[in-house]
């Protein structure tokens, strides 16, 4: 009676392990085979879309065939989208990239610049003679100051330069997006 119990849980475990979850790569192959089914539900035809309006030739006129007019729109017409100014997207985007480069290039200096006037400040608060202190290190440190009021000058010339961009990219028509 043990040995049939122990048969019988031992062909329940077998039947149970056979039936186990589908691998990722079972998952994956039924998935490719679900998007080679889909089909697109949206039919395109001449009855989907709406008829051009027929155009009379009114007296003193040529007619123009319909594609031939369309083609010397496409000519007429720039290929790309730009504003009241002409210029493209591709042209703003540089122009604001150049400026923010400019940004970050002058905060980088300004930053470098104060820690060198911490450095300097430290040294001379390290040097014990008189001579060093005053005479030396004097002329260095207006001179790292006056370098450091410049780069804050530079700061805010690069910061107004984008603001202007900004509005002159208001101005002319273009989108807000432009600028990013």
């Amino acid at each position: 009676m043990r040995r049939l119990l122990a048969l019988l849980i031992l062909m329940a475990a077998a039947d149970c392990f056979s039936q186990s979850t589908p691998t990722v790569a079972d998952i994956a192959r039924r998935e490719r085979q679900r998007q080679r089914g889909i089909t697109s539900r949206i039919i395109i035809s001449n009855t989907s879309t709406p008829a051009a309006p027929a155009q009379t030739p009114t007296p003193g006129t040529v007619p123009v065939a319909p594609g031939a007019a369309a083609n010397a729109a496409a000519a007429a017409k720039p290929l790309g989208v730009t504003d009241n100014k002409g210029r493209d997207e591709k042209s703003w985007r540089a122009a604001f990239q150049v400026a923010r480069d400019n940004v970050k290039r002058s905060e980088a200096r300004l930053e470098l610049l104060d820690l060198r006037i911490k450095d300097l400040n430290r040294q001379m608060l390290q040097l014990s003679s008189f001579y060093n202190r005053e005479y030396r290190m004097g002329p260095e440190l207006t001179a790292a100051q006056k370098d450091l009021e410049d780069a804050r000058k530079d700061v805010e010339l690069a910061r107004k330069t984008i603001a202007d961009l900004e509005e002159e990219l208001r101005r002319s028509g273009g989108p807000a997006g432009w600028s990013r």
